[in-house]
């Protein structure tokens, strides 16, 4: 009996001396809590909150139900409680048993996941493995950057050490939580090795340079291209990557690049570019000049997954899409004849072409899918004529080369040729050749730095082009190159504008009113960046005035002035807008102005004040019922045309919208010289009145034809007939610039 109740004794006081010892183990784990440092064998109840944003309650709500700055171990009462708030007790079975225990990690981990299954139907979640290169704190976050790209969390940044890999959760572009250390090999894939020495490599990835000290003796290595393999925060591979073939860009979009030579081959949409010559750096591949540039290409299982600068851009060749009949940038079917002989080359396939023979490249094309149908004379004074099935000329004969590509929508055709070829069909397509030599000097300068700077930026890459033929960009060969051209171009030769050491996109109009404007008139982010374009008076008689007053305007526009271009039709007209039955054409002019920038054409309550969602179906403002003019630049432009309909309020900006918005509603404009036009699309220029007539109507008295930024054609012309020569002229319009020869513009940017 005694040694049974001496049994009895001492289980008890076992049990207790375990409890004391769990609680003093508990205590201590507590108190020696650091939640800016991760624990491998507890996680954190703040922790817990960031890895549950996914569900339906918000941050707030889960700061209120945990108590918001709690600095503990997430315990297994605690996590009972939650599982039934979120509704998965039922489905989700764990110990209860010793609820002031910590719950560790690994057992979270697991419930977690178990949770993620039963409320993140739409799987937003994901679980990936990183490897951690560096962190950047951001305000309230600390950026990850990865192997895998950048994530922000809100995790403390000591959870996480350089070169090592983690099993993290992310939701969209946020790391939530952590799952655990990961021991598996990651690979930072496509970096460029720039030295290996010192037992040190350095690096390029993503944008910014990396060192990394070699633990292991041994590893092979030389500057190129390489895949790092990591392990435990150790580098333990180089895989260099010896692929490569050579050739011009032709074309690029997300998943094809064309080369020169090869046809097109696929990428995975995340290619880095290596600036290889000079200081080796980090570029994007819209720094790469298509058709003017030596690159190479690295390779990796049939797909490009780098891209290699060998050398600084040569601009030569410029390459133009050719729009079709309708505006659009396909065609559905091409015929092609040259005056002179021609090779023809398609993929691996070359023939000699005949001169005047009709070629229909879908004939070729069809049988050689992803290739390009190349046209290319024999002479150089050879041109070729985009034609009829009958072999009818419908086109000027271009210079330089033909490609025609097949799409899904049809087939686009690119000219390219010499920049100072494309100039000469240029310059008569935009300015008359009967204007003055230095009016088409500047016009030639202007072209060129436009061109140039189109050239650079590649907006139609996907296309194989630089820019197109149309208005869109600079009208091109719809009038042949002339002798006059010719002379003007040859004379500038090279020439662009330079303001701030970059070049500049020239623009130019036709016509103005007596003033040009600034970019405010487009409603630009950040009008600095165009400080080159100023507000210039051309009246000879004026030194210029302030113009954004409503009745100083309309006493302005409806005077006659003697100015450079006075004498055109455009420099003043008048219309009759009537809003009577145009609401439905308006309103989708404003749909489709909207799409395209919402902050140009805003919607509003009938306070004007409050805006409105106009998306919402809805949402019906009735019937137009006034315009009015809210604001205008100093040199009379528009700048906002308030709309007021029955039940809203619409703003529009930017002259382009505002003329399509006017154009619509005025059946026929008349001009200086009692020239009519009828239905009209788009009125000349933002520079008019809005002014309502007794019968409802709205009086619309305005000057100019274009834009009115930059150089006007018609003011050039004046002013060269005046003894201008064109560096004046440019001058003139332009502020702070300076010519210089696209030979001087190596590592130059564009505005």
């Amino acid at each position: 009996m005694k040694k049974r109740n001496i049994l009895k004794i001492s289980a008890v006081i076992l049990a207790v001396l375990i409890c004391v010892f769990a609680g003093i183990l508990m205590e201590k784990l507590k108190a020696n809590y650091d939640p800016k440092i991760f624990s491998e064998d507890y996680i954190s109840i703040d922790e817990v909150k960031q890895e549950l944003i996914f569900s339906v309650y918000s941050q707030q709500e889960w700061d209120e139900w945990f108590g918001s700055g709690k600095k503990e171990y997430l315990t297994r009462s605690v996590l009972e409680n939650l599982l039934k708030k979120l509704g998965v007790s039922e489905q989700i079975d764990f110990s209860v048993k010793r609820k002031t225990a910590a719950v560790s990690r690994t057992e979270w981990n697991q419930i977690y996941e178990q949770m993620l299954g039963f409320l993140d139907m739409e799987q937003n979640v994901k679980k990936e493995t990183l490897l951690v290169l560096n962190r950047m704190e951001m305000e309230d976050q600390t950026v990850l950057i990865t192997n895998r790209g950048d994530f922000y969390t809100r995790l403390q940044d000591t959870y996480f050490t350089d070169w090592m890999s983690y099993d993290v959760y992310i939701k969209e572009e946020q790391c939530i939580g952590v799952a655990r250390v990961s021991t598996q090999e990651q690979t930072v894939e496509n970096v460029y090795l720039k030295s290996c020495q010192d037992e040190k490599i350095s690096f390029l990835f993503a944008g910014a340079a990396y060192e990394k000290e070699l633990e292991e003796n041994g590893i092979a290595c030389e500057p190129g291209v390489c895949d790092l393999v990591f392990k435990d925060g150790a580098l333990t591979t180089i895989k260099t990557k010896q692929d490569i073939i050579q050739g011009q860009m032709l074309s690029y979009d997300d998943s094809e690049i064309e080369i020169e030579g090869y046809g097109r081959i696929c990428h995975n949409g995340k290619l880095p570019v290596y600036q290889t010559y000079g200081e080796v750096s980090e570029k994007s591949i819209s720094d790469i000049v298509l058709g003017n540039m030596n690159v190479a290409y690295v390779t990796a299982e049939k797909e490009i997954c780098a891209i290699l600068i060998l050398q600084p851009a040569d601009i030569k060749n410029i390459r133009v899409l050719l729009l079709a009949d309708d505006g659009t940038n396909t065609r559905s079917d091409v015929y092609l004849k040259c005056l002179a002989k021609a090779n023809m080359s398609c993929g691996d396939e070359t023939k000699s072409v005949e001169p005047e023979e009709l070629l229909h490249p879908a004939d070729t094309l069809a049988a050689a899918p992803g290739k390009t149908y190349i046209v290319k004379p024999e002479s150089e004074d050879g041109k070729i004529y985009l034609c009829n099935g009958d072999g009818t000329a419908v086109s000027n004969g271009y210079e330089g080369t033909i490609e025609v590509r097949s799409t899904e929508n049809g087939y686009t055709v690119v000219n390219e040729l010499p920049l100072e070829e494309y100039l000469y069909a240029v310059v008569p397509s935009e300015m008359p050749s009967s204007f003055s030599g230095e009016a088409l000097k500047t016009q030639a300068v202007c072209a060129r730095s436009y061109a140039y700077m189109q050239l650079l930026r590649a907006d139609l890459a996907a296309y194989g082009a630089h820019i197109n033929d149309s208005t869109s960009y600079q009208v091109y060969n719809k009038v042949e190159k002339t002798k006059e051209s010719v002379a003007a171009v040859d004379a500038t030769c090279g020439q662009v504008l330079t303001w701030n050491g970059k070049v500049v996109e020239a623009y130019y109009f036709s016509t103005s009113m007596g003033y040009t404007d600034t970019a405010e008139i487009w409603n630009v982010d950040d009008p600095s960046a165009y400080g080159y374009l100023k507000k210039a008076c051309l009246n000879r008689t004026d030194a210029g005035m302030d113009l954004s007053d409503e009745t100083v305007f309309s006493n302005y526009i409806k005077s006659s002035a003697d100015g450079y271009d006075s004498d055109i039709r455009y420099f003043r007209w008048f219309a009759t807008a009537d809003i009577s039955d145009k609401t439905e054409q308006v309103n989708e002019i404003l749909k489709t102005r909207h799409s395209i920038s919402t902050k140009n054409v805003l919607y509003y309550e009938s306070d004007g004040i409050t805006e409105c969602n106009v998306d919402d179906e809805e949402h019906n403002m009735g019937t137009l019922t006034e315009l009015s003019v809210e604001a205008r630049s100093s040199s009379g432009s528009i700048l906002t045309l308030v709309l007021t309909y029955e039940r809203g309020v619409v703003k529009v900006k930017t002259e382009y919208n505002i003329r399509k918005v006017l154009g619509c509603m005025v059946k026929k404009i008349v001009y200086a010289d009692a020239a009519e036009a009828e239905n009209i699309t788009m009125l000349p220029s933002a520079f008019s009145t809005v002014e309502k007539q007794e019968d409802g109507t709205y009086l619309l008295s305005g000057g100019g034809y274009g834009h009115g930024l930059g150089m006007s054609q018609n003011g050039a012309n004046g002013m060269a007939k005046a003894g201008m020569g064109y560096l004046d002229i440019l001058n003139y319009f332009y502020q702070n610039i300076t010519v210089e020869t696209i030979g001087e513009m190596e590592g130059k940017e564009t505005l």
